[in-house]
Parts: structure tokens; sequence; C-alpha cells
């Protein structure tokens, strides 16, 4: 990732008093796997269509190597656009769905079967060509879709929520495929997804939208991390909150309890703020840890690689969450009722004003 290859300045779209993007500003570098991540009408999928061509902002650019793309309309940019249906020709063959694009640019048929013999050895499908789509599976067909797209060697290519019709379990693996077909063939890509694993899982950097604007852009383990605000805590993975209010120089919860943790800049005596902290920063060797918390187990639910804790303590009005690993839970005799312990730490402890 070298240079940006899209510069999006403060670009805004209003569908009459609705603000559905609000001045967003972002850098999306070449070859460099994107997410869009948020709710129903954080604005994700309207800042996808001004990115394709299919509606144009009121104010601001959308440069494409410099060059202001804003206007220009969706065929005639060097962009692609994947959508979640696949939209396949059910009486096409695969090859033939895969060729439709390049035969409509009258490309010569030499040229145009190199291509489509290129993209079905990457995708893994070389020797289904000639299958029609209702002969292959969910993902199989995806990746037809996909290699239709990438066969016309865009830019860039978006992809509005690609895996959102999968089962989970396809779902995870086809995660891993498309990172893997975005690095063999360097192309940028920018997926629109509500799923937070998804966006994970595949992308090098996300960007969080809520009411049309930017939250917070950053790699994975910055957004799971290091969230800047309570939102996006809560919305990326299993956030605890804690009410606090500052007291001298520290932070007490509701039941009394003192957290150590870094002070947000501003926040004045008897301020109140939320602290948060993962379920798997918990833990019940609560001894070596400064924070602490004490309540009754009401529920204990078994995942294989770990078991989950519910816990109702006077310091959260929410049952707090415990992920526990398989190696921790183990010789620990846990039943619904027991009271329990648990500890982390300082570093581990993200205070919010709001």
């Amino acid at each position: 990732m070298s240079k940006a290859l899209l510069s999006i300045r403060d670009t805004s779209k209003h569908f009459g008093t609705v603000r559905a993007v609000d001045e967003i500003s972002l850098d999306i570098m070449e070859n460099e796997f994107f997410a869009l991540l948020g709710a129903s009408g954080s604005g994700k999928t309207t800042l996808l269509r001004l990115l394709g061509g299919f509606e144009f902002p009121d104010s601001g650019s959308i440069l494409l190597d410099g060059e202001d793309i804003s206007r220009i309309p969706p065929n005639h940019r060097p962009i692609n656009l994947m959508f979640q249906s696949y939209a396949l020709f059910p009486h096409m063959s695969v090859a033939q769905n895969i060729a439709y694009g390049l035969e409509m640019e009258k490309l010569p048929r030499p040229e145009i079967d190199a291509r489509v013999n290129e993209v079905l050895d990457i995708i893994q499908l070389s020797g289904l060509a000639q299958r029609k789509p209702d002969q292959l599976s969910g993902g199989q067909r995806q990746r037809v879709a996909l290699a239709r797209a990438l066969v016309k060697r865009p830019r860039l290519l978006l992809l509005d929520e690609p895996l959102g019709a999968l089962d989970k379990k396809l779902r995870s693996e086809m995660q891993l495929e498309l990172k893997r077909i975005q690095d063999k063939f360097g192309i940028t890509f920018i997926v629109v997804t509500h799923d937070q694993e998804e966006a994970l899982v595949m992308a090098d950097r996300i960007a969080i939208l809520k009411d049309g604007q930017l939250l917070q852009c950053g790699s994975p383990h910055e957004i799971y991390e290091h969230p800047q605000t309570r939102y996006a805590a809560g919305f990326i993975g299993t956030m605890n909150f804690f009410p606090v209010h500052l007291s001298g120089k520290t932070l007490v919860m509701d039941d009394g309890g003192r957290i150590s943790a870094a002070i947000p800049e501003g926040l004045t005596e008897g301020s109140e703020a939320v602290a948060a902290v993962r379920p798997e920063r918990l833990h019940l060797a609560h001894k070596a840890y400064k924070n602490k918390l004490t309540g009754r187990i009401s529920a204990i639910a078994y995942h294989g690689l770990d078991l989950q804790l519910h816990i109702e303590a006077a310091a959260s009005p929410q049952p707090v969450m415990v992920r526990l690993t398989a190696d921790e839970a183990e010789g620990q005799p846990l039943s619904i009722g027991d009271d329990v312990t648990v500890g982390w730490s300082a570093e581990n402890t993200r205070v919010f004003r709001d």
C-alpha cells in the first residue's frame, strides 16, 4: 500500500432532510482491502453508490488517481460493483457468465478466452467452466460473480454485502477466500458490510460510519483495541460498560469500587463517564489485577474453545460478560448462582465521556 488510489474529500449526499453521507473524507490505498462498516442507515451503501457512480454527491469530490470522477457515469469509471445477489445469467455456463462483460466490450476472442481461463484458475473453478449456475453451490456462485467482476481488470472493485447470502460456515470459508483472491489480483477492494467479524477478518483497514459520518478509521487491531467512541467500542465485538464518576483522581463505580484507568482529558470532579472492558480481558485470577468486580453467575454458555459467563453485578446495569479460554476454565467448578470475583488491568480499560 504505497499511495492513495481513491481520495474522498468532504463528500456529502442528502435525500431531502436526511444527510445520508455527511462531509466524509477518506484515503483508500492502492491494493488495499478496505471495509465500510456500520448499522442500517449509517450511510455505507450510499457512499458505495457514490463511488460506483450510481449517485452523484451534493458537495465534495471523489478522486481516482488524482482525477475527479464525481460526475462520471458508472459505465465510464474503471470501477466494478459486485452485488449481493450475484445476478448470474441462469442460461449461461460459468465461462459464458464470466466472459459476458468482455464480449460487450468487443474484445478479440483469443483475449477473452485467455482472460476467462486465467480467472477460472485463480478462483479454482477451471473444472466447472461448462456448468450452469443452478449446478453450483452457493460458494461457487459467489466466486463466479467475483470472477465476472475481476475479469474486466478494474482499478477498484466494490462489494456490497458479498457474503450475505451464505450460511455461517461458508461465510467463514469465503472470508479467507476473498482475501486470497484480492491478494492474488492486486486490486483494491472496498467491501460494505454490517458484519463486524467479517470486517475484522478480511480488511486491512476499517471505517466505522454512523448517521452518515465517519467515526473512526484504522486497522482491525486499532479499531478493536483502541475504539475512540463509546459507539465504536460497542459496535465492534462485545464490550462491558460500567458507569463511573470522577472523585478526586479516581474513577468510582456505582457499587463504590474503584477503577484504575487513563482518565479522559477534560473530565472534571463529579463528572459521569463510562468505563469499558472486553469480556476476554476479565479473569478469575483476580488477585493479579488492580481492577476487580464481584457478582453472581446468572448464565453459562459453552462455546467449545471458550466458556462465556454472565455475571449480575451491582456495578453494571447489564449482565457482565466474561469469556474464559478452555485452559482458564478447566478445573474451575463454576455453576449458576456462584459468587465470583473477576479482575482486569488498567491497560485494557477504556473510558468514554459519552
